[in-house]
């Protein structure tokens, strides 16, 4: 069984670009339809092209777009398998 509390998540989060003025979790189109642009891993959100692409809607929208680690801290509701 692995450690849940040393999970690290990594997400690119930034202001909403039609003015809300909130700051929420970029997403992303894929195949599967709109997804967060949240994961466990740095490198699956380093990849490809998605740092320019997100560089570009940055410029275009005049927001900041911030790539930030998120480490556990506390467990808010646990959910066990039933028997």
């Amino acid at each position: 069984m692995s450690d849940h509390k040393a999970v690290e998540l990594f997400a690119w989060i930034g202001e909403d670009e039609l003015g809300s003025g909130e700051i929420g979790l970029k997403q992303a189109h894929v195949p599967a339809g709109m997804i967060p642009l949240a994961a466990t891993n740095k490198d699956k959100l380093t990849g490809h092209s998605l740092p320019q692409q997100l560089q570009a809607q940055a410029t275009r929208y005049g927001k900041t777009i911030r790539l930030c680690r998120f480490v556990f801290v506390e467990e808010l509701i646990t959910l066990e398998p039933k028997q």
